[in-house]
């Protein structure tokens, strides 16, 4: 049997055709026993495919063996056909925004390259000057034609050294003296560091370790009088203003939302941004704060819970489940736990979010050393794929487009790394538990379901405010989702989800009807094809948000139109 004739037996039988354009053809049968395909298409098993195992999805790549199936495929024809988008689920990428790259031009270079959310650090920069960065972001998405979501990073319950002039030289042994409730400092030639912090003396004891630098400098408490304390250097080095102040045996009292985070997160919010990052949360309760300025704002940004302090650890259920989507900030999380504790930190984190159908970042250190250079070490390429192949949702640069000499390098990198390491993904997650969710869940997780069984191309998902689509993607479904939505802040959310496309049109009176309009518009712009098989989602009635309700298994006619299949 020729290859041609293998294919479209086979895409009968439930199969997509996948080009890679190298002439060759990929077949992808969602639960088909690979076994009973080659029963029914050969009357013997080939000698090309050898001793192929039973895959779920099943698997055969023509003329090379047999290979698990990857998670961004290309798909079309044998070679002449016109090319559609099969199956996408890249890890998102995210970048700090910086001096390197806070510029229109680089921006929009960085969205050509691939970059999904822009991170905006509030704990540098004053607020005038976020507002300017956010403005920059907003014409470099037009100006790319790509949707960008931005995240607010809050400074959060952060220890930091205060100000003062120039760099300091801690050297091994010596001794020297926080000021605590101090903000700046004229000299710090006698080793005497201002720290804003009031009650930091009160909390610490002797021998409890400090350190500072995210962990390059440690010392460890020798005396404490008054708001004055004196500490020996074990670690020595370079230390300059604002750095970062840990003490990991010791829980400080500071709120999770301060005065300045709650200021930080109004500018935020009132600027538009699509994610709100809550640092340091240590409990469940560290995030309704946020959750309740948001709530008076009527809007429905999306919380990000960082984890990056040991308390959290302990309440991790509590806290995945209070938010809409997880951070592993393995900088503070490295130093506040031993080092080697983290990759398995890691993994807890990343597993319990699948669980619980909630996206998941990780973060700090990703390509650390393309702040210098234009390529990354072997070792950091191992790191993001490792990430990618326990399938975190998005994989986030810090100082390597903040601060760092090659920002859109850092990016286009971080995408070719993510869509190479998805690729070689074998077998899928578990799918979230449904029963610990509300009916939402269940009716996305039977769309996903039916979606296999029948072997329809792609999913669509109508959605007011993005959760439907959330809700959709955390079953990792093996064909792209398509999210119609009338709301750009919806558009923009969907940039956290791997697998997820958005789609931006009119409200129609009928959520059906809402997602008619989409589709007859991307069959028109070629990005839909006639004959396609689709499952859509929809709500009824239209204008509610959470009414989720409605499968329909359609397919699309020749003149772009939804018809039910007979």
């Amino acid at each position: 049997m020729g290859q041609r004739k293998f294919v479209r037996r086979s895409v009968r039988l439930g199969g997509h055709d996948l080009d890679f354009s190298t002439g060759r053809s990929l077949v992808v049968l969602q639960g088909f026993p690979l076994e009973a395909l080659l029963a029914r298409c050969f009357c013997h098993l080939p000698r090309a495919l050898g001793d192929t195992p039973r895959f779920e999805p099943s698997v055969v790549w023509l003329r090379t063996p047999p290979i698990p199936v990857g998670t961004l495929a290309y798909g079309g024809p044998l070679k002449n056909r016109r090319r559609r988008l099969l199956i996408v689920h890249r890890s998102r990428v995210i970048a700090t925004i910086g001096p390197s790259c806070d510029n229109e031009e680089t921006l929009v270079a960085m969205l050509k390259a691939g970059l999904d959310v822009a991170r905006l650090n509030y704990s540098h920069g004053d607020l005038p000057s976020k507002t300017a960065t956010i403005e920059r972001l907003r014409a470099a998405e037009e100006a790319s034609g790509r949707p960008l979501g931005v995240l607010a990073d809050l400074p959060g319950p952060k220890l930091r050294l205060g100000r003062f002039p120039g760099t300091a030289h801690l050297e091994r042994g010596t001794s020297v003296t926080l000021c605590c409730g101090e903000e700046r400092a004229e000299d710090v030639s006698n080793l005497a560091f201002p720290v804003p912090y009031a009650s930091l003396a009160q909390e610490l004891q002797v021998g409890d370790p400090v350190l500072l630098a995210d962990g390059l400098i440690r010392l460890e408490v020798e005396s404490i009088m008054g708001e004055t304390v004196t500490a020996q250097v074990l670690d020595g080095g370079y230390l300059s203003e604002r750095k970062g102040i840990n003490v990991p045996r010791t829980m400080v009292s500071l709120p999770a939302i301060g005065e300045k985070d709650e200021a930080c997160l109004k500018h935020a919010l009132a600027n538009g941004v699509d994610f709100v990052a809550v640092s340091y949360v240590r409990s469940a309760a560290d995030l309704e704060p946020a959750r309740r300025i948001i709530a008076e704002s009527g809007l429905h940004t999306w919380v990000v819970a960082k984890i990056e302090h040991p308390a959290a650890l302990t309440d991790l259920d509590a806290i995945v489940d209070a938010s809409d989507v997880v951070m592993v900030a393995r900088g503070d999380l490295g130093v506040e736990i031993p080092l080697e504790e983290v990759p398995a930190a890691q993994e807890r984190i990343i597993g319990m979010c699948l669980a619980r159908g909630k996206p998941v970042i990780v973060a700090t250190q990703m390509l650390e050393s393309m702040v210098d250079h234009p390529r990354p070490t072997r070792a950091e390429v191992s790191d993001v794929a490792t990430a990618i192949r326990q399938f975190t949702s998005a994989v986030m640069l810090s100082g390597e487009t903040a601060t760092g000499a090659y920002p859109v390098e850092a990016v286009s990198t971080m995408v070719r790394i993510a869509e190479r390491a998805s690729m070689a993904i074998d077998g899928l997650p578990s799918p979230p538990a449904l029963a610990m969710f509300r009916s939402t869940r269940a009716i996305t997780g039977a769309a996903v379901k039916l979606a296999a069984d029948v072997g329809a191309a792609r999913l669509i998902v109508a959605t007011r405010h993005g959760s439907a689509a959330r809700l959709m993607a955390a079953h990792r479904p093996q064909r792209p989702i398509l999210a119609i939505t009338n709301r750009m802040r919806a558009l923009r959310r969907t940039t956290m989800l791997p697998g997820v496309s958005g789609h931006l049109v009119e409200e129609q009176p009928r959520s059906r009807d809402t997602v008619g309009a989409a589709v007859k518009a991307m069959v028109d712009a070629g990005q839909m094809h006639p004959g396609e098989k689709v499952v859509t989602v929809t709500g009824s009635p239209n204008a509610i948000s959470g009414r989720t309700s409605t499968i329909r298994l359609v397919g699309v006619d020749e003149n772009g139109n939804l018809r039910m299949l007979e």
